[in-house]
This record gives structure tokens, C-alpha cells and sequence, in this order.
């Protein structure tokens, strides 16, 4: 064998030798058909193999290939060109523009545009690039869009909907965007992802043709349609859900009663909570009686893994004449609370359909919605986190035959103790929201090139939630005596509350289009918009049940209260638009709006909204020799934006009953005016500005847009407080106040490909800066929050106002020799600043800190994509920075009104052992403020950057499928928010945006597997 191989490698040298001189050499030049331009980076590859190049700057190649080979040569941008190699000439390769891609449009107000011909500041979302990521609620595929920060503050099922600001706050009022689903008002996430097809954000003058409400932004949604070929498609996933962070609580009972004791001595008590008998006792009993003496960890007894499953269904297909979509979809969650009092189900609907009758008209009819069936604990979701983060290590579960038990320990303020598990299990609250809109379509071709469209939708929410709460008793584990947790005398009780939402959405345009000339491009649009928003509610209150098996209103005998209100809102619109373009170099638009709303008086209901955009195609100029440059646009615009966020009937008094008036030393039922009105108030204002400039290059592979802006809102409509002496009325609702936004976006984008691998890099960071104009000289405290903030000229709005610390006394020399804080100071405290000098440490020495606590300074995202064949990995990241936390009581704080502590105050405060400590003496924190005053020591960094999806997907190849009649199949794994980054690792510092407290539903990581099929 030895030999053979011997004779046989001169003879495999020889034949490869005489096989690699028979290659030849081919070169040539790649161009653009559209003009003649090279383009760098062309792929050039041997049909069928990985071998290959790409040109150079010039569009130059060569490349040593056998005789007869065929050459593919691709490039972002354009069409696959597939050409056989000739060695006697250079080759001159003309790549046609892919149309699909260059000319694609974006949907903007009451119509579309092509991308290129964009003069406004708009950010756009393909949800076909979140596909497979267990989206609950479309607002939260929004994270990391440039200029928005998504802010998820509650990851309830059934309720986990995120919090959207496009440019930072401009009002004190309601500061959501308006959300159009194609074309009419409706909550996006009242839809299911798996429906729609993409999302459009418009954040400066592309907003204005919305002018009564867009001073927040605009965000544009559109559903898929039905195609001419007919398809099937499955998809599906499973997984689990876990609690990004839970603080880290002390769960040893003898490291509890040691550390609380500490604390209550450093507090100035004479005596320790716990005597060292009952100390004694319960580490004796430890070991023979875990049911009177437990050391439970409540995070693991009253939480689990959660559970979601999603499955959806859709077909489509048509004719030229007539298309369709159906889609049926289901989601299953059950969350992390133990019990039934914590899960969801939805079930959605979508049709999409349109047909062409005649040359002229074309209708469509869609029906998009949930119906959704989704509970939480009797005592309010808020409530049991509540409970939850006071739960001690001392508190047992249950006794031996099932019932609730409590501590027999005395703690101080925990005279009823709470018990997670009773709260979870016991009764129930559950809410059934079915929400459909339906609408009906038709687009009419009149004479001289005039198109009518008309759209009537119809929103019709229907909610129903059900409360049963019964009579909860806890026993003593030593004695077996009763203990209620609520009063016999309400309990059990029963609530009912019916919502009922009819809106109606109509609006009509009418648009022509003309080229003269050849290069002057004119279109013009007018129209008109009616909504009317009604809303029906109701309410009652029953006690006097037998028990709780019976749970319906019938079954009590006291009716404790009733009640029902009836709202209408109507507004109604006329606008207009001219857009002109001279070769598609140079674009302008133009918008108006004139809107009328009856949450004004008849005299201020009306307001004018006008805009003004341009762009310049500098890449189309004769002048603009880089062949680099794919598209060089500069925008500008300037806008004027409404906000009509007042509550309705503000313009005129109000009588409320249960005013009740003295006659003869009798009180007698009575009605009242309380609150100040002014019936003048019209709109805010919102003037934006905006400068942007968008570029593509090296054959589209690279884009960059950037853009910097000003938002100034006017006439702020807000509470304007008024002196107690005037009859202690309520302030009225007025036009006072002035905020800017400044910020500047960038975003950017690299894609390639090499043989059969496909990258994308992409990125972008936003920054936004706050600033009170004007609030005519008023000054406002904890506006909007129970955080200590303030908001006034000169500073952004909701800054933190407090103490300022500047470090931890270490002798009672120091304390001596600073100014008066409080009479328990003493070693180990944290010591202010004396800002005025007084040498009185009091309310008049807070400093304003430079961060908000509703809004970051930074918002940012980045990620890639990769794939190789029928293998694709894609990771997403997430973030902000600039925003301050400010978490306050159970557990955020140590031994909060008989709450519990975190291991921190155990290994971290400061001793006369342990100077150098990060935390303060440890005391309490009710009752003995001198630590715990509001001041920056307690200011958290809420910065974070979070890996928000990270999915490895395989498709099967084609040629396996085909035998099986399948289009595609793939498989799928993804893991959502399972990393995090920042600095405040106590909570999820997404979670505490804006909050006080711990008492929230935690972000939820999600690891989830499936599968996508198309028949």
C-alpha cells in the first residue's frame, strides 16, 4: 500500500499542476446601470464554491478561474448578476439597481413616500427583524429606536405595556404619542405582533399633518396584507420567565433578629427588639419545629417560574383582483406569583382584505383585536409586591393541616401580619377586555388624475372585571388562635366594574399627482378628519356574603356603594399638503391643520398647525463627483404641533355631590362647586425644529443619518395653584408654562456579505436635553411623583431636589463641630452640607441634582446580525444613561415599619470597627429620619445597558423541505433581557423609573424555543 501511494502522488502532483496551468485569468470593472458609477466592494464568487474577491475603490477585479466558470457578483442594493468568465477582454459587469429595495416607501400621514424623497425625521421598525422574540405587547418591540426611550415599568401579564417618549417631555400633561393603526387611533398593543407589519415613528414636522395631537410624536402602524400567492404559516414558542433581579434580603432569621436589634439600639431605643429568651427559644427550635420556628425564604415560597406559550396561524393569498389575510393567534402566560391569580390568555383576531371592482374603485374591509382574560391577586397586583417585600424570615407558612399561620414573635409595626401565600391564593380579580377595530375602506379613481380615499373605523371596547375578596384568617402556631387579616364587616366583598368604550374614526382625502416637464414633480393632498370618543362606566360594592363560595353580586345582602359615568369627546380636523421636487434633487413639503376639539370652550376650540420641510439631494448634483456616495441628503423643518391633554369639560365649573351643608346645627346632602375653572384655555403648542442629513455609501452598505432639533412647547396646559384663602378651591386649568428639548440622534448601519455570509452591524445613541423656560415664577414640588423633585425655570423638569452628603461622621468631635442636623446625630450618620451657611441643616439647604427622575439624558441601541447559509445569530442591546433612581422603604431602606433589610446592611454599614463603611450606621428607617433625609447619598445611577434579545435560528434547506411540499421551516431559540448591566444591582433599574419603591411586578428574562413552518 505504501508503495502504491508512493507511484501515485508524482502522478497527482502532475495532473493538479497541468490543471492549475489551464486556469485563466479574468478582470474587469463592476459599474452601476444606473449611472455608470464603479462600485467598490462587489462580491465576486465561482458559482457554487466560496472562492472568490470583491473589487476595489474603482470597481476593479481579477481573479484566477478554470475555463468556462460562471461568476456571481452581488452587492447590497443591487441585483444578483450572474455572467461566465472571459479571459480575452476585460469585463465590463453593469449591476441593476434593486428597485424593491432602493424605492421602498415609508408610510407617512395619510399616505406613503419613498424613502429616498423623505424631507421630515422619521425612524422606521420591519417586525419581521423581531421575529420569534417573545413579544407580549407591540409597544415593547419598540426598545432602542432612535430618539425613543421605551421604558417598561411593569411586567405584569395582562398589563405590561411600555411607557413611549419620542424627544424627551415637553408638558406636564399626558406625554404619549399619538398611535395610528393603518391610518385610525387605536392602541397598538391591543394587536398582535405577529400581524403587523411595520412601525413608523414621526418625530418633527413629518408629525405636523397630525397636527392636533402630534406634539408628542406620531407612531404609525400598519398591519400586513394579503398577496397574490397563497400561503400557510405556523409559528410557535415555549418558554420560561425569571425575575431579572430581586433585592438580595436577609432570609436568615438569627442574622435578622442580630442585625434588627443593632439597628433598633443605634436608633436611640433602650431596649432590643428581640430579648435574648425569644432569641434563644427560636434557634433551640430551629431544629425540631420548622413550623413555629421557620427561616423562610418568601421570594422562593410565594414565587415560581413562569410560563409562556404563543401560537399563531395565518393564510393568505388572492387573486390580482382580490387579496386576503386571516390570523388567528394565542398566548398563554402564567407569571411568577404562585397560584391562579397571576396568568393570561389572549386570542386574536386579523382579517385584512381588499378587492378591486372595476377600473376605478378599490375597497377593503380589516378586523383587528383581543380578547383578553387575565387576573392578579385579590389585593391588587401593587399591594402584594408590597406585602411581599416586607416578608420576614420569622414568618411561618402554614400549619400542618393547611391553614395560614403567623408569627408568635412580637415585631414593631406588624401588629396583622401579612402572609404572600394566603394573599396570593385567596380570592381573585380578573378582567375580560374584548377590543376590536374594524374599518372599511374604498379608494376611488376620478377624472384628472384625482384619487378619493375614505376610511371609517370603529373601535369598540368592552371590559368587565370581577373582584371577589373573602374573609382571611391566620392562626398563632402555638396556641391555634384566629387572627383576621381583614374585618368580618367588609369581608368577603365583592366588586363589579363594566367599561365601555364606541369611538369613531372617519377621514377622507383627496390627491393628485402630475410630472411637467420632466424633472418638476407635483402632488397635492386635502382632507378631512371626525372622532368621536364615548365612554360608559359602572361600578358596584356588595357585602354581607355567607361565605365565599358565592361569589356573584346576588349572594350579599349590603350594598356598600354604586356608581356610573358617561363621557363624550368629539374632535374634528382639516388639512392639507403640497409636496414639489425638481429632479428629486430638490423636495419641499407643506402641511396644515386646522383642528376643533370640545375639550374647549366654543370661543378657544380651534387651532392652526402649519409646517415646512426641504431636502437637498446633494448626491444627484452634477458637481458631486464621490463615487462613495449612494445618497447625500440635508433636511430642514420647522413645524407646529397641538396638544389638546386636558381633561374634559375643564373649560367650565363642575358640581360635585357629597358636600354636605349645616342648617341648624343639622348636617343636610348638598352639591358644590370646588375647583377654579378658566374658560379661555385653548391648545399647547409645540414648535419643533429640525436639521437632519441622511447618507448611503459604498453600494449602500454603509448609512448614516443624523439629526439635531429643538422642541419649544408653549402654553402649557396645566393646574395653575391658587391661595388657600380663596374659598380652598381647586386651581384652575391654564395656559402657563414653557419647556425646550434640544438633543441630537445618529444612526448607523454596515452590511455586507462574503460568499454565503451575510453581516449587519448596526447602531445608534440619542441625547435629549430638558429645560423649563417658563412656569411664571411658580415653583412645583413632586409633580407627578412621591420623589423628592422639583421642577421650576432655569432647571429640567422633575430634577431631584435634596440634601446634599458629603460623607459619614467619624467622631463625636465632627459631629460637634458641623452644623445642627438633628439631635440623635452621632458617629456612623451621614452628613449634610450646610448650603446656606445657617449652620441649620433644613429644607432650605437641598440642591437641585442635574438628572430627571422621568427621563434619561442618553438613549441608546446597538446590535448584529449574522448568517451563514441556513444559520443566523442576531443580538440586540439596549440602553440608557443620564437618569437617576431613587428607591425608598421596604427593603430599598433597612427595617422600614417592620420590614426587613438586605445582606448590604449586614456586611456594609458603618461600625467604630468598620470606618471606612459604604453605608451609614445602621438604624431604622421609619421614625428616625437623620439617615435617611432626601438627600443625594441615596440617589442611584439608573444607568443600564441590557442584552434585550439574543436568538440563534436554523432554517432547513429548500432542496429537504420540497419533498414535502414545505416553503420554509426553521428552528429557534431566543433569550430575552437575560443580561444586564448597571451599576444599581438592588432592582431592575428599568423597573424604578419614576418610582419611590420596590413595590412592582420585576422585569422578567425569558428563554424561549420554536418553530416557524410556511406551507
Amino acid at each position: 500500500m505504501r508503495s502504491l501511494i508512493l507511484t501515485a502522488l508524482p502522478l497527482l502532483f502532475f495532473f493538479t499542476s497541468t490543471l492549475r496551468a489551464q486556469d485563466i485569468t479574468v478582470s474587469g470593472r463592476v459599474l452601476s446601470a444606473a449611472d455608470d458609477l464603479p462600485l467598490p466592494g462587489v462580491s465576486v464568487q465561482i458559482e457554487g464554491t466560496t472562492t472568490g474577491t470583491t473589487t476595489d475603490a474603482d470597481g476593479n477585479f481579477s481573479l484566477s478561474v478554470a475555463p468556462g466558470t460562471v461568476l456571481v457578483f452581488t452587492s447590497i442594493g443591487y441585483l444578483r448578476s450572474e455572467i461566465q468568465a472571459d479571459a480575452n477582454a476585460p469585463m465590463t459587469v453593469l449591476l441593476q439597481p434593486d428597485l424593491e429595495e432602493l424605492e421602498s416607501v415609508v408610510v407617512v400621514g395619510y399616505g406613503t413616500q419613498k424613502k429616498e424623497n423623505l424631507t421630515g425625521a422619521v425612524a422606521t421598525l420591519d417586525l419581521s427583524t423581531k421575529e420569534n422574540q417573545p413579544l407580549t405587547n407591540v409597544s415593547n418591540a419598540l426598545h432602542g429606536m432612535p430618539g425613543l426611550f421605551v421604558n417598561l415599568g411593569n411586567s405584569m401579564p395582562g398589563v405590561d405595556r411600555a411607557t413611549i417618549r419620542i424627544r424627551g417631555v415637553g408638558t406636564l400633561n399626558n406625554s404619549n404619542p399619538l398611535v395610528l393603526v393603518d391610518g385610525i387611533e387605536y392602541s397598538m398593543d391591543e394587536l398582535n405582533p405577529a400581524d403587523i407589519e411595520s412601525i413608523t415613528v414621526l418625530k418633527d414636522a413629518s408629525a405636523a399633518i397630525y397636527g392636533s395631537r402630534a406634539a408628542n410624536g406620531v407612531i404609525l402602524v400598519t398591519t400586513k396584507e394579503g398577496t397574490e400567492r397563497s400561503q400557510v404559516t405556523y409559528n410557535n414558542y415555549f418558554g420560561l420567565q425569571q425575575p431579572t433581579t430581586l433585592p438580595d434580603a436577609i432570609w436568615d432569621p438569627v442574622v435578622y433578629m442580630d442585625l434588627k436589634n443593632q439597628a433598633v439600639l443605634n436608633s436611640g431605643k433602650s431596649s432590643p427588639e428581640y430579648s435574648e429568651k425569644d432569641m434563644q427559644e427560636y434557634i433551640n427550635g430551629m431544629a425540631t419545629d420548622p413550623i413555629t420556628y421557620p427561616s423562610n425564604n418568601w421570594f422562593d415560597l410565594a414565587l415560581d417560574n413562569g410560563f409562556i406559550q404563543k401560537h399563531d396561524l395565518s393564510a393568505s393569498g388572492g387573486t390580482e383582483k382580490v387579496r386576503y389575510r386571516v390570523s388567528l393567534g394565542y398566548l398563554d402566560r402564567d407569571g411568577i406569583i404562585i397560584g391562579p391569580n397571576n396568568n393570561e390568555r389572549k386570542y386574536s383576531l386579523g382579517i385584512n382584505t381588499t378587492a378591486q371592482l372595476g377600473k376605478r374603485l378599490e375597497i377593503g374591509l380589516t378586523l383587528n383585536g383581543y380578547y383578553r382574560d387575565y387576573t392578579q391577586p385579590s389585593y391588587s397586583n401593587d399591594s402584594y409586591w408590597n406585602y411581599l417585600m416586607r416578608s420576614l424570615p420569622i414568618m411561618p407558612d402554614r400549619l400542618e393541616d393547611g391553614r395560614y399561620t403567623h408569627p408568635w414573635i412580637r415585631t414593631t409595626g406588624r401588629n396583622n401580619w401579612e402572609h404572600p401565600r394566603m394573599l396570593a391564593l385567596e380570592g381573585n380579580d380578573r378582567k375580560v377586555v374584548q377590543r376590536f377595530l374594524s374599518t372599511i375602506s374604498a379608494t376611488y379613481q376620478l377624472p384628472f388624475d384625482i384619487r378619493y380615499h375614505a376610511k371609517l373605523g370603529i373601535d369598540k371596547y368592552d371590559g368587565f372585571r370581577e373582584r371577589f375578596i373573602p374573609h382571611m384568617v391566620k392562626y398563632h402556631p402555638k396556641t391555634g388562635a384566629p387572627q383576621n387579616w381583614n374585618n368580618p364587616a367588609t369581608a368577603p366583598r365583592a366588586y363589579n366594574d363594566d367599561f365601555n368604550d364606541l369611538n369613531l374614526h372617519f377621514y377622507n382625502t383627496l390627491s393628485w399627482e402630475r410630472q411637467f416637464g420632466g424633472n418638476h414633480n407635483l402632488s397635492l393632498m386635502a382632507g378631512s378628519d371626525y372622532h368621536n370618543f364615548e365612554s360608559i362606566g359602572f361600578g358596584a360594592q356588595v357585602t354581607g356574603f355567607l361565605d365565599g363560595s358565592l361569589t356573584a353580586l346576588d349572594a350579599g345582602t349590603e350594598r356598600l356603594s354604586i356608581g356610573g359615568s358617561t363621557t363624550e369627546d368629539v374632535l374634528i380636523s382639516y388639512f392639507g399638503r403640497v409636496n414639489y421636487d425638481y429632479d428629486e434633487r430638490y423636495l419641499l413639503e407643506a402641511t396644515v391643520r386646522y383642528d376643533g376639539s370640545s375639550r374647549f370652550a366654543p370661543d378657544h376650540r380651534w387651532g392652526f398647525f402649519p409646517s415646512v420641510s426641504a431636502a437637498w439631494r446633494i448626491d444627484k448634483e452634477s458637481f458631486f463627483g464621490s463615487s462613495a456616495f449612494d445618497l447625500l441628503k440635508l433636511r430642514a423643518s420647522i413645524a407646529a404641533l397641538g396638544n389638546q391633554a386636558v381633561s374634559l369639560y375643564s373649560y367650565e365649573p363642575s358640581v360635585v355631590l357629597g358636600e354636605n351643608y349645616n342648617f341648624g346645627g343639622q348636617l343636610a346632602a348638598g352639591a358644590a362647586v370646588n375647583a377654579y375653572t378658566d374658560p379661555t384655555i385653548s391648545w399647547e403648542t409645540t414648535t419643533t425644529y429640525n436639521i437632519g442629513i441622511d447618507a448611503t455609501m459604498l453600494g449602500n452598505r454603509l448609512s448614516v443619518t443624523a439629526d439635531v432639533y429643538n422642541k419649544r412647547t408653549t402654553d402649557i396646559l396645566r393646574t395653575v395653584n391658587l391661595p388657600g384663602q380663596v374659598g380652598n378651591l381647586t386651581g384652575p386649568k391654564q395656559n402657563v408654562g414653557t419647556v425646550d428639548n434640544r438633543g441630537v440622534e445618529l444612526v448607523l448601519q454596515y452590511r455586507n456579505s462574503v460568499g454565503d455570509f451575510n453581516y449587519d452591524v448596526h447602531g445608534n445613541v440619542s441625547y435629549n436635553k430638558n429645560k423649563v423656560v417658563d412656569l411664571n415664577g411658580e415653583i412645583l414640588y413632586s409633580d407627578g411623583t412621591n420623589l423628592p423633585t422639583i421642577t421650576r425655570e432655569g432647571d429640567m423638569m422633575n430634577a431631584y431636589y435634596v440634601l446634599d452628603a458629603i460623607g459619614i461622621f467619624q467622631t463625636e468631635e465632627e459631629v460637634a463641630a458641623h452644623a445642627f442636623q438633628d439631635n440623635n446625630t452621632r458617629p456612623g450618620y451621614v452628613k449634610y452640607r450646610d448650603v446656606n451657611g445657617d449652620n441649620i441643616i433644613n429644607g432650605d439647604d437641598r440642591i437641585v441634582i442635574n438628572a430627571s427622575s422621568i427621563m434619561p439624558k442618553y438613549t441608546y441601541g446597538f446590535g448584529l446580525n449574522l448568517a451563514y447559509k441556513g444559520v443566523a445569530l442576531s443580538a440586540d442591546f439596549q440602553g440608557i444613561a443620564g437618569i437617576k433612581v431613587y428607591p425608598r422603604d421596604n427593603l430599598a431602606l433597612p427595617f422600614n415599619n417592620g420590614a426587613g433589610a438586605t445582606w448590604e446592611w449586614a456586611t456594609d454599614s458603618w461600625t467604630p470597627e468598620n470606618r471606612d463603611a459604604r453605608l451609614p450606621i445602621v438604624t431604622e428607617s421609619t421614625g428616625e429620619e437623620g439617615n435617611f433625609r432626601d438627600s443625594d447619598f441615596w440617589l442611584k445611577d439608573g444607568s443600564y445597558l441590557r442584552l434585550k434579545s439574543l436568538q440563534l435560528s436554523y432554517a432547513l434547506p429548500t432542496s429537504w423541505l420540497d419533498q414535502v411540499k414545505i416553503k420554509r421551516l426553521s428552528v429557534f431559540v431566543n433569550a430575552q433581557n437575560w443580561i444586564t448591566f448597571s451599576k444599581y444591582d438592588d432592582f431592575d433599574p428599568e423597573a424604578i423609573v419614576n418610582a419611590a419603591s420596590l413595590y412592582h411586578y420585576p422585569m422578567l428574562k425569558t428563554f424561549t424555543g420554536g418553530i416557524n413552518v410556511t406551507f
